[in-house]
């Protein structure tokens, strides 16, 4: 696991590969297959080990901030920034790969869809749990793309932002996506 998470965000999905991942790992391709189950999984598992508490889900560790059991707003705002910190930032160096992946292999296009549609059935639960009155018809969409990986890659590696401005920009721009229409 290691090594795939060294190797896919390095080299990318063409680049990386089971026999190349077993090479600098020192052991087996069929050990690596039969433990992952192919590269598609071997990505997953990477990345899923890099974020989530290494084995939940995005809805599981979303789910486990108990957001619907803080009484403050403020508080669940804060809870879910550093929520996506804690994710993304980690994950980012993957997402790369698994676009290129989804562009070449049919199994990855379905993870990468339905990762993308994890992210917007978690936003979609959030905004409720963030606003204080009607928000505006954009506001889960404008929250889905602050918090995607592309969008954190775009900050950080772009424009040099650290982590600590990235959850600060998130922080105001979610609580503006959220404020009373």
């Amino acid at each position: 696991m290691a090594t795939a998470s060294r190797l896919f965000p390095e080299h990318g999905w063409a680049g990386t590969t089971i026999a190349g991942v077993a090479r600098a790992a020192e052991v087996s391709p069929e050990y690596v297959s039969k433990t992952f189950g192919g590269k598609q999984a071997l990505l997953m598992h990477a990345m899923r080990s890099a974020s989530f508490a290494g084995t939940a889900s995005l809805r599981e560790s979303f789910a486990a901030l108990r957001l619907d059991e803080e009484p403050d707003p403020s508080v669940r705002l804060d809870r879910f920034v550093d929520f996506v910190c804690a994710s993304v930032v980690p994950m980012a160096p993957f997402v790369p790969a698994m676009v290129q992946g989804a562009s070449e292999d049919l199994t990855m296009r379905t993870l990468l869809q339905a990762a993308r549609g994890g992210h917007v059935e978690v936003v979609t639960e959030l905004v409720p749990l963030l606003a204080t009155g009607p928000v505006h018809p954009d506001a889960i969409d404008e929250i889905v793309v602050l918090t995607r990986s592309e969008t954190y890659l775009v900050l950080s590696g772009e424009l040099g932002w650290t982590v600590e401005r990235y959850a600060a920009w998130l922080r105001r721009t979610i609580a503006a996506a959220v404020a009373d229409a």
